[in-house]
């Protein structure tokens, strides 16, 4: 009797933990100017917007935007005002491909890395689908680490479940 009671707790443990609800970690929403786009000028600020509130502690944020040449073209420190991320842009004549690095800080603790690039062109023929938002956004792999954490908990549940059952067995012979 004693150790059904065990193997009932250990199976409503393992439920449990199963059934916990996955911690979602933000993303990036949309960015101005948007993901491989083209563009006639460089504009005066870079914003990125993620799916939940950002934090502002010390340095936590950044975002890095460099032309071809990797010169530097962000000029001041980011700003955090909700969800949004922006920096200003220091006036410049560039063209070509501009690479966006940005860290972001979700209110949740969780560090956002990515990257994304557009295109400054003086004979700029954007279409309207090229202008809009990005949606997605990829992750530098937060969806691995939970992977990892639901497979070693389901792990360590299997694995007492049969420790359980063999020391019940072994009793009972």
């Amino acid at each position: 009797m004693k150790i059904s009671k065990v193997l009932i707790a250990a199976a409503l443990l393992a439920i449990s933990l199963i059934a916990l609800p996955a911690s979602a970690h933000t993303v990036l929403i949309s960015s101005d100017p948007a993901e491989n786009s083209t563009i006639d000028a460089l504009p005066s600020t870079i914003s990125l917007t993620f799916a939940e509130e950002l934090v502002s502690i010390g340095n936590s944020n950044s975002i890095s935007v460099k032309d071809e040449s990797d010169v530097e073209l962000a000029s001041g420190k980011p700003e955090v005002s909700g969800a949004v991320l922006s920096i200003n842009l220091a006036p410049s004549e560039v063209n070509g491909v501009i690479k966006v690095d940005y860290r972001a800080v979700a209110a949740d603790g969780h560090v956002i890395n990515g990257e994304y690039q557009f295109t400054i062109s003086l004979k700029a023929i954007a279409a309207a689908e090229e202008n809009a938002p990005t949606l997605f956004a990829q992750e530098s792999g937060s969806e691995n680490k939970l992977s990892i954490y639901l497979i070693i908990s389901a792990t360590l549940v299997v694995g007492g479940g049969l420790l359980l059952f063999f020391i019940w067995k072994r009793q009972s012979n």
